[in-house]
């Protein structure tokens, strides 16, 4: 039995007798002086100093990595808003419970059809002009052309050693005579004058009329066309009609004629709004400041309905 068991036993009172009584000084020494009584050594399921410093700073690392991973999620979340699902696949259809059950049918998309997606296409209407102009046939039955509608026209046919002739006249809306027609046995001879004066054509367009061929045989003419000429005077004098051409122009005249041959078996015709324009400019239908706005005038409304008119001309012999 070791020192300590010893000591312990003696001081029992059950176990020793009351009566003795230790001696201390002996007990001391034998505690002083006997084998030591611990050790260092720990029991296993005790951590020493060392290895429970190492643990706990296991553990805040832990929880360091823990909190970050939060934080982390958090702005995650905060960034990129919430979550949305996916949308259920096209062709899958959850019935309601209002619904009978059964295979479900897709409804239909709607597509556009070709009249709404095409752009439309406006309808072409008519001109004002087109639609107001109209034909005219003279009495005689010789010469038909086109006016427009709301121009007068007036005519007085006569018979010639049999033949029919006529001189019909042409007004517009606002009562201006703009054209005569004249259908004429003969023509008489131009005006002379001791100064002639320069002239030249600002239009001129072939019209389909026929010329009769011993007149060209006589005297030899260019083809019929409509003209708007003008002789420089003291003003520029102007003129529009059907006229023969000329195959010798020359640069100055005294008068200019306007007149056609026409067919075979027809009278000679003269249209337009003078029969000679003069070179001092008496009875002149157009009179202009200069040759710059006798040209402006081929803009005007007025003179675009005249040149249809005159080159509209139709010339036939009259019925037998």
């Amino acid at each position: 039995m070791d020192p300590i068991k010893n000591l312990i036993s003696g001081s029992d009172p059950i176990r020793n007798d009351p009566a003795a009584v230790p001696d201390a000084d002996e007990a001391l020494r034998r505690v002083t002086t006997g084998a030591p009584m611990f050790t260092d050594s720990l029991p296993p399921n005790v951590l020493q100093f060392e290895d429970r410093k190492r643990r706990r700073a296991r553990v805040a690392g832990v929880l360091t990595l823990a909190a970050a991973a939060v934080t982390a999620g958090v702005l995650v979340a905060t960034n990129l808003g919430p979550l949305v699902s996916a949308p259920a696949p096209a062709g899958t259809v959850v019935p309601s419970g209002s619904e009978t059950a059964g295979p479900a049918t897709p409804t239909p998309t709607a597509t556009p059809s070709a009249t709404q997606s095409a752009t439309a296409t406006p309808t072409p209407t008519p001109t004002a002009a087109a639609a107001s102009w109209t034909a005219f046939t003279d009495a005689t039955g010789q010469a038909t052309f086109e006016h427009p509608l709301g121009w007068t026209v007036s005519q007085s046919p006569q018979t010639i050693a049999g033949g029919s002739y006529n001189i019909v006249e042409v007004k517009n809306a606002a009562g201006k005579t703009v054209a005569t027609l004249r259908l004429v046995y003969d023509v008489t001879g131009g005006p002379v004058c001791p100064d002639p004066k320069p002239y030249q054509t600002l239009d001129s367009v072939i019209v389909d009329v026929p010329q009769k061929a011993a007149k060209l045989r006589e005297h030899p003419q260019g083809p019929s066309a409509f003209v708007f000429r003008v002789i420089q005077g003291d003003k520029v004098y102007g003129s529009v009609a059907l006229a023969d051409g000329d195959l010798a122009p020359q640069t100055t005249t005294c008068g200019l004629y306007n007149g056609i041959l026409g067919p075979d078996n027809v009278p000679i015709a003269q249209f337009g709004d003078t029969v000679w324009l003069t070179a001092d400019g008496r009875d002149a239908p157009l009179t202009f400041d200069s040759v710059a706005a006798a040209k402006a005038y081929t803009g005007t409304q007025e003179y675009k309905d005249v040149k249809r008119m005159l080159v509209s001309l139709a010339l036939q012999p009259a019925a037998s």
